[in-house]
């Protein structure tokens, strides 16, 4: 499981410093810009992701500026959001049982054990409440 170096929000950008296991290296991000659909790398913006990585974990460059970071890959993520936030329930339907897990924006990765975990719980109600039939 990756560690999670720090966070920071703001009103359109927020920061997550993310070091995977096993040495994958180290993801830096994000934006939360409402209906930005842009799918093409933005330069000013993975600078300023830059800097606030460095800002919050200094330790990445060792005070040496985003110059010093070794740069893999960069990409660009659309993270669907819903704006009264996740759904995560169950809902009857036709006589069927469906359990929504969506819309989790830029947190789906933050959350999903947790998610996972209730969601897992969502299906054995609904098919325990199969088996009383």
């Amino acid at each position: 499981m990756a560690d999670v170096l720090g966070i920071e929000t703001g009103d359109e950008e927020v920061i997550y410093v993310m070091q995977r296991a096993a040495g994958g290296g180290t993801l830096l991000g994000g934006s939360y810009q409402k209906g930005n659909w842009e799918s093409q790398l933005d330069p000013n913006l993975a600078i300023r992701i830059m800097k606030r990585a460095i800002e919050v974990c200094p330790s990445l460059t060792k005070g040496k500026g985003i110059e010093a970071l070794d740069i893999v890959r960069q990409g660009v993520g659309l993270r669907p959001v819903r704006t009264l936030g996740a759904r995560l329930e169950k809902e009857r339907m036709n006589g069927y049982w469906i359990v929504h897990n969506y819309g989790h924006g830029g947190w789906g990765y933050q959350a999903s054990y947790g998610c996972a975990m209730h969601t897992l719980k969502l299906v054995e109600e609904a098919l325990a409440t199969r088996a009383r039939l």
